[in-house]
C-alpha cells in the first residue's frame, strides 16, 4: 500500500511538472546540420541526421498541430515551429527539399556566402571529410519555390568566438550584406554557427534588426526577442523530445 501511494505521488509530480512546463504557443526551433549517414570513423557524428528521422519528426509535428513558419517571427501562429538547416549543405537539396515540398512545410536555410559552391572549409578535415555545399543555382531554385527563407552565418563559417569582437561584428554584418548583393537573397536571420554557445556580447556582434539564433536548448517565449534559442536534436536528443512533448 505504501509503495502504491508513493507511486501515485511520483506520477502526480510528473504530471504537475508537465503541466507547469507546457508552453504550447512558445516558438520551437529545430536545427539540423548534415543530412545522411556520418562517414566511417567520423568524430562529428552528432552533426548528422537521416532524412528518414527528419521525415518522422515532421510527420509527428503535423499530427500534433504544429505550424511551421517560414521566417517572419513577428506574428506567430499557434504552436509555431521553425525548421532551420545550418551550413548550406548540398544534401539539403537532394534529401530534404523534396520532403518539404511533399509536406508543404517551409524552412530556413543558413549559408556561408563566401563558400557557396565549395565545401565546409571551417571544419577540421581530420575529424571528418569535408562535405559539399549548395551552389548559387541551388539557392536560386530554392528561393523560387517560396518554401525556403534564408539566413546568414559568418562569411566563411568562422567561429566568431575565436576572433576579436570588432572582426566578428564585421564578418556577421558583411555576410548579410553579401547574401543580398551577391546572391539576391534577403536575410531573415543570423545564426552564430558554429560554436554559437560560446559567443559573448551577442547583440553587439550580430547584424541589427534581424533575429539572432544561438545553439542553446531552451524555451523561446512568444514575445519578440533579439536572440532565439535553438534545439539541435542530434546534440540534445532527450531535451528535444521532452520539450516537443510538453508543447504537443
Amino acid at each position: 500500500m505504501l509503495y502504491f501511494a508513493l507511486g501515485l505521488i511520483i506520477l502526480a509530480g510528473i504530471l504537475l511538472g508537465i503541466a507547469l512546463h507546457r508552453k504550447p504557443n512558445a516558438l520551437f526551433i529545430l536545427a539540423y546540420e548534415k543530412i545522411g549517414k556520418a562517414p566511417k570513423n567520423s568524430r562529428l557524428k552528432n552533426g548528422w541526421t537521416s532524412a528518414k528521422q527528419i521525415k518522422k519528426t515532421l510527420l509527428w509535428l503535423r499530427k500534433h498541430g504544429f505550424t511551421p513558419v517560414r521566417g517572419d517571427l513577428s506574428n506567430l501562429p499557434p504552436k509555431p515551429v521553425l525548421l532551420a538547416f545550418m551550413g548550406g549543405y548540398k544534401s539539403f537539396v537532394s534529401e530534404i527539399f523534396p520532403l518539404l515540398q511533399d509536406l508543404k512545410m517551409p524552412a530556413m536555410l543558413f549559408v556561408p556566402v563566401n563558400l557557396i559552391g565549395t565545401y565546409n572549409a571551417w571544419q577540421d578535415p581530420h575529424q571528418e571529410p569535408w562535405q559539399n555545399l549548395l551552389t548559387e543555382k541551388d539557392l536560386k531554385m530554392l528561393a523560387k519555390s517560396g518554401l525556403i527563407s534564408f539566413g546568414a552565418i559568418s562569411l566563411n563559417g568562422e567561429d566568431l568566438s575565436a576572433v576579436p569582437e570588432s572582426e566578428a561584428a564585421y564578418l556577421a554584418q558583411e555576410s548579410v550584406f553579401r547574401l543580398h548583393t551577391q546572391l539576391g537573397l534577403k536575410a531573415e536571420g543570423f545564426a552564430f554557427y558554429p560554436a554559437g554557445d560560446k559567443v559573448k556580447n551577442l547583440t553587439d556582434i550580430a547584424p541589427k534588426n534581424l533575429p539572432v539564433f544561438i545553439d542553446n536548448p531552451a524555451v523561446n517565449s512568444l514575445t519578440q526577442k533579439a536572440v532565439f534559442n535553438v534545439f539541435f536534436p542530434q546534440k540534445h536528443p532527450w531535451k528535444t523530445v521532452w520539450n516537443l512533448f510538453t508543447r504537443r
